[in-house]
């Protein structure tokens, strides 16, 4: 009985080893591209956060400059006034 599964098992092996090795080839090229998928996700949220960083503080120092303009514009309004 276990001779007689083994040799069927060796049939199907042979007859259709095209068929298992495609089969394992692109179940390799899925997991491949799924992993550098998930590399590539997560260095894209690493670039957002970056650059909503770097958006904060372009917000912060545009705020000062706008703040300090202002007062300069003050300053130079009083003195034109006296």
């Amino acid at each position: 009985m276990l001779s007689k599964t083994i040799s069927t098992l060796k049939y199907v092996i042979l007859e259709y080893r095209f068929y298992f090795l495609s089969i394992t080839s692109l179940l390799a090229l899925l997991i491949y591209n799924h992993n550098k998928t998930l590399a590539l996700k997560k260095k894209l949220v690493q670039i957002n956060k970056e650059l909503q960083q770097q958006q904060v503080t372009f917000e912060k120092r545009q705020k000062l400059y706008n703040e300090k303009m202002k007062q300069q514009h003050a300053e130079i309004e009083l003195m034109q006034k006296k």
